[in-house]
C-alpha cells in the first residue's frame, strides 16, 4: 500500500525540471519519460519500489511512498531545493502537509492511518 502526495510547484515548468534532474543524477532508480521510481537499499524491501514520482503536468508531479526514510527525501531534496511547491496528501487542496512530515526524517516505518 503506498500513500499518495501532489507536489504543486509555483513556477510554470518545475516539475518538469525536477524529474529532468531526478533523472540525470538518479541511483539506484528506474527511470522512464514520466515516471522515476526510487529505492532505499537500507530498506531491503520487497516491493519494485520504495517511492515513485510521476509527471502529471509541468507543475504538478504525483508521489507514491511507501516507506519514510532519510534516504528517499535526500533523493529528492536536491532537485526540490529553492523550488516553491506545496505538498498535498492524497491530493487533496485541503490537505497540505510539510515535505518533513511527509518523511518523517530519521524514521523507517510504514505509514500508519
Amino acid at each position: 500500500m503506498s500513500y499518495e502526495f501532489r507536489l504543486v510547484f509555483d513556477e510554470p515548468l518545475d516539475a518538469r525540471q525536477v524529474m529532468d534532474q531526478l533523472r540525470s543524477g538518479a541511483n539506484g532508480v528506474r527511470a522512464a519519460e514520466q515516471v522515476i521510481e526510487f529505492k532505499d537499499p537500507g530498506l531491503g524491501s520487497s516491493a519494485d519500489y520504495d517511492l515513485r514520482l510521476t509527471f502529471e503536468s509541468e507543475q504538478t508531479l504525483w508521489m507514491e511512498l511507501l516507506f519514510r526514510t532519510a534516504a528517499l527525501h535526500e533523493c529528492l531534496e536536491p532537485a526540490l531545493r529553492g523550488r516553491r511547491f506545496r505538498c498535498f496528501e492524497d491530493g487533496d487542496s485541503d490537505d497540505e502537509v510539510a515535505l518533513e512530515q511527509v518523511f518523517a526524517l530519521g524514521r523507517t516505518l510504514p505509514f500508519s492511518p
